[in-house]
């Protein structure tokens, strides 16, 4: 630590000292030190010589501070108006024996400067606050930044789930609720000014005079409506009528004989005494000692506001770590520290919202803490995806209405709920503490090992569903992709590309339009109404993975020139088609776009059963067929016939299909033929060069993207499908369920968090799309499929979680299975990723996450190809994450660092 650039008084030099102490760079034999106006103070041990005190402070303060004067050591100030050396005499004082380490409370600042200063504060004795009340407090380093408003969100948040909050204008100096409160018309009986005054006259350190009397006139101060039978309860920061300093600091209670943590735990009695479980408590902003004593409680979760300005966003890093060295969270016991981000604007703002984030969510990476009993090595149990969840900062875009609110309680929250504010807050709204849990009986009769069998049984099957034969599955959940493509094309033969990343369900989504055999009857068992064009499906290409039972690809080519040939004719094979294909890619030059368009138009016609002449070729044969049948043309499995797209040849084959071949058929009058292509998206994007933005772009109605919400759908489903839930759910009525609604149907599979209902983890809901997701925010259907297979078979024995079917510890488990089987998976698809993720498993000296290019190998080239992957994520220093999706499987350690980087 660099020495001080100016030294003029005491101040300075125990703020110096202050600051190496909490550094951990004292030396072992200086106990304590003390400054005055006239002097500085420091404790030594016995035996420590004067001349090694004088080198210490001449390095810690810089080289020529000290000299001895007449016997005395002095330390120099800063003094310009003399060239004479001026400064502190030093006095060194021998530690007592039998000495006992000075009491310290929570305080930005303390009184008494010791070696203890590198060490957190000391933990309060109960890990939890009286009748498990959960306590949530507000702070910005900054005023105007939106901490009231956000505040006011939680607190109505809690209360619409069933809660009862006691919302606590804490700000003694420019209070906020409390003027809402006064213009709504609300009592003003008792106040947090009138709470501090009756704690600080009692005399045995027991609150609960103060709290009887608190108690007797709160229920007057409830405000809003709710029909979940929550109540939000205001305590106003003053009854005064005259503005002014407050009288007493809730610092002025933290007297000798009272525990460290007197405020906080008499906050959450007083909720307690009147049947709160959630306090919100509205802090002061700034670095001030009038928040200091909530904020420096670890069991309360802390939540920062701030904007994008310099000042606020440095100011509240400065004071995360601050508060975080001093009060570090435990995880899995505290509750995580939160961090809000507001009033930016999402089309100018985003790239600093997203900076601000990973900086802040650094930050707050910082105030955590392991327990001590867990293991220093890598486990594999998915505790970086509770780290990330936990600490990962909430962005709240600008909002004209929040500017100038209203005066009355219920106009701003009516506000508010236009404004959906509390849909930000979501993620770290505390959960209730139900009085009552009439559910429970009837989910102890529930036999969760038979539950967890079938669902591991189920989940397994349909991994590579595809494999099930095309017919034998029953029923599929209707994405809106599929939704949009069936809708749109209701009278007419669809002409469009279905693109999706490597297990997102394109093979399966192909198998069940085959099964259908007909357009109008795959509408029907996806639950589309009013399609009437029933028309035959014809497949041209399939997967190699495809398998069949009782109906094959032949079976409906064949079943097509029978029913329309119009003639003699005879459906080719598959591998007729793919060996025409293989033809032109040695035989075709790699620039003749004309002839490959001829030859994807053969291969439909010769699937049709079509006979070519010499007279019009492919085109000819094509319109005649259109005039006398009409047909929807269905491709799969381009990767196992292209590969990799490693040639021009192959190149321009699926560039011609994608926009020539449609294009002709749509030129066709009476659009009689339709054509759908399943083609994964890299394969797209290197076909197309130029304007591949573009094609996507016209198709992406179609496109299959797993976004969060559609994981957990399809994780319902799946759980339905398998009869796993406690409480059956119709699978038709899956699609229609609202996130909220969804969430709550998924409760019973995995709970609602990653641990108790009353525990510190994070939301399942959150986690498992967080963990199972790449860095593009994408989640693969057959990932999520893995998951459920092995978290459920890890599940069968833990007879400990008898109130869901997925058991925490399994799910985190099941997380190295499912990284194993996506990297082993995109091997055997994807060559140019596969053969990527192969070499970064031969790394042979232990890799930690993040880390340089050159400790792994790789290119710049290759790593922005895995960037685009959503492998890899680049952080503003640098180094490089792998997605947690891919990090187990490639057995690389974690920093455990909680950086959560969704956007490159």
């Amino acid at each position: 630590m660099a020495p001080p650039e100016h030294l003029f008084t005491w101040v300075d030099v125990e703020e110096h000292l202050a600051l190496l102490a909490a550094a951990g760079r004292w030396p072992r034999w200086l106990q304590a030190a003390d400054g005055w106006w006239d002097c500085l103070e420091l404790v030594i041990a016995p035996g420590t010589d004067a001349e090694e005190v004088k080198q210490w402070l001449d390095e810690a303060f810089g080289a020529g501070s000290t000299e001895w004067r007449d016997g005395t050591l002095v330390l120099g100030l800063d003094d310009p108006r003399t060239s004479e050396f001026v400064g502190l005499p030093v006095m060194l004082s021998p530690e007592p024996e039998n000495s006992h380490q000075p009491r310290r409370v929570p305080l930005l600042r303390e009184k008494h400067i010791t070696r203890q200063l590198a060490h957190s504060l000391q933990r309060p004795v109960d890990e939890f606050f009286a009748g498990e009340v959960q306590l949530v407090a507000f702070h910005s380093f900054k005023g105007g930044v939106g901490r009231t408003v956000h505040a006011l969100a939680m607190a109505d948040a809690v209360a619409r789930r069933g809660g009862s909050v006691l919302l606590i204008d804490a700000d003694l100096e420019a209070p906020g609720i409390t003027w809402m409160h006064r213009a709504q018309g609300g009592q003003l009986d008792f106040c947090y000014e009138d709470l501090l005054a009756l704690l600080q006259g009692t005399e045995d350190g027991n609150w609960s005079a103060a709290v009887d009397i608190a108690a007797a006139y709160l229920p007057n101060q409830q405000v809003g409506r709710y029909t979940s039978g929550g109540r939000v309860t205001v305590v106003p920061t003053s009854r005064r009528p005259l503005l002014g300093p407050p009288r007493i600091d809730p610092a002025d209670l933290l007297t000798p004989g009272r525990s460290p943590y007197f405020v906080t735990e008499a906050l959450a009695a007083l909720a307690a005494r009147v049947g709160a479980d959630t306090v919100v408590v509205d802090l002061r902003a700034g670095a001030t000692e009038l928040s200091a004593p909530v904020l420096l409680d670890p069991r309360v979760q802390r939540v920062f506001v701030t904007t994008l300005s310099h000042q606020s966003l440095a100011g509240t890093e400065r004071l995360l770590r601050q508060l975080g060295h001093r009060a570090p969270t435990l995880q899995g016991v505290d509750p995580a520290s939160s961090v809000i981000i507001t009033q930016y604007r999402q089309d100018v703002h985003e790239d600093q919202a997203e900076r601000a984030r990973n900086e802040l969510g650094s930050a707050l990476f910082e105030s955590l803490r392991w327990p001590d009993n867990e293991p220093d090595t890598e486990t594999h149990d998915g505790s970086e995806v509770d780290t990330a969840l936990l600490s990962q900062p909430l962005l709240s875009p600008f909002r004209e209405e929040l500017l100038a609110l209203p005066s009355s309680w219920d106009a701003v929250m009516r506000v508010l709920a236009s404004c959906k504010v509390a849909d930000i807050l979501e993620p770290i709204v505390p959960t209730p503490v139900s009085p009552t849990a009439p559910e429970i009986e009837e989910l102890e009769a529930v036999d969760h090992a038979t539950l967890r069998s079938r669902l591991a049984e189920t989940a397994r099957r349909f991994i590579y569903a595809e494999r099930e034969g095309m017919s034998s599955a029953s029923g599929f959940l209707v994405t809106d992709s599929l939704r949009r493509l069936l809708g749109d094309h209701r009278t007419e033969p669809p002409l469009a590309l279905v693109v999706g990343a490597k297990g997102a369900g394109k093979t399966f989504m192909y198998a069940k339009a085959c099964a259908a055999q007909s357009w109008d009857k795959f509408a029907e068992q996806s639950g589309i109404e009013d399609v009437q064009l029933a028309v035959p499906v014809v497949p041209v290409l399939e997967s190699d993975s495809l398998e069949y039972d009782n109906l094959t690809t032949q079976d409906l080519r064949n079943a097509f020139v029978a029913g329309h040939s119009g003639g003699p004719g005879e459906a080719a094979t598959s591998q007729e088609i793919k060996d025409r294909l293989k033809a032109g890619l040695a035989t075709i030059n790699e620039q003749d776009e004309i002839r490959w368009r001829h030859l994807w138009l053969e291969c439909l016609a010769i699937a049709a059963g079509v006979r070519l002449t010499d007279s019009g070729g492919a085109e000819a044969a094509l319109t005649e067929l259109g005039r006398r049948a009409r047909a929807v043309f269905v491709i799969d499995g381009l990767e196992d016939l292209l590969q990799s797209l490693d040639n021009e040849s192959k190149r321009t084959a699926l560039r011609v299909l994608l926009i020539d071949v449609l294009a002709w058929l749509r030129s066709l009058r009476g659009r009689p033929l339709g054509l759908v292509v399943f083609v994964r998206q890299d394969l797209v994007t290197r076909a197309v060069r130029q304007n591949s933005g573009q094609l996507l772009a016209r198709y992406d109605p179609y496109a299959l993207r797993w976004d969060k919400e559609e994981a957990l759908r399809l994780a319902l489903w799946v759980t339905a499908h398998a009869n796993a839930l406690p409480t059956p759910v119709a699978k038709s009525e899956i699609t229609e369920l609202s996130y909220d609604e969804l969430v709550d149907t998924l409760i019973p599979v995995w709970g609602w968090k990653m641990g108790t209902e009353k525990s510190k983890e994070a939301r399942s809901h959150l986690w498992v799309p967080a963990a199972l997701g790449d860095f593009n925010d994408q989640v693969q259907a057959r990932d999520v499929v893995v998951f459920l297979a092995e978290a459920a078979q890890l599940s069968i024995p833990q007879t400990a979680w008898e109130d869901r079917v997925l058991a925490p510890g399994a799910m985190r488990k099941a997380l190295l299975a499912c990284s194993t089987n996506k990297i082993d998976s995109i091997q055997q698809e994807n060559q140019e990723v596969g053969e990527l993720l192969s070499r970064l498993q031969q790394v042979r000296q232990p890799v930690t996450v993040p880390f340089d290019l050159e400790e792994v190998g790789v290119s710049v080239q290759d790593a922005d190809f895995l960037v685009d992957s959503g492998v890899f994520a680049r952080g503003n220093d640098g180094r490089y994450w792998v997605a947690e999706i891919y990090r187990h499987g490639l057995g690389y350690g974690s920093e455990r660092r909680a950086k959560v980087l969704w956007r490159r």
